[in-house]
């Protein structure tokens, strides 16, 4: 039996983007200052963990090209 498994990176990279446009949203509807603040703080988180996602994907595809045997 052939049973699809999903990668915990594609997981991760998924909960980055929406938390990214969450904090996309956050800021563009914000009234205060600390929802601007929190909104900017997560994007930039956002970024940075979706930035080393990809790092991470487009290596270990770089890899699995390379050495197709493993």
């Amino acid at each position: 039996m052939h049973t699809k498994t999903i990668s915990p990176t594609a997981i991760i990279f998924w909960m980055l983007l929406i938390a990214l446009f969450s904090a996309i949203s956050t800021t563009i509807f914000s009234e205060t200052l600390l929802n601007d603040r929190f909104g900017f703080a997560l994007m930039a988180i956002a970024i940075v963990g979706l930035c080393l996602n990809i790092t991470h994907m487009v290596l270990h595809t770089l890899l699995a090209i390379c050495n197709p045997s493993h």
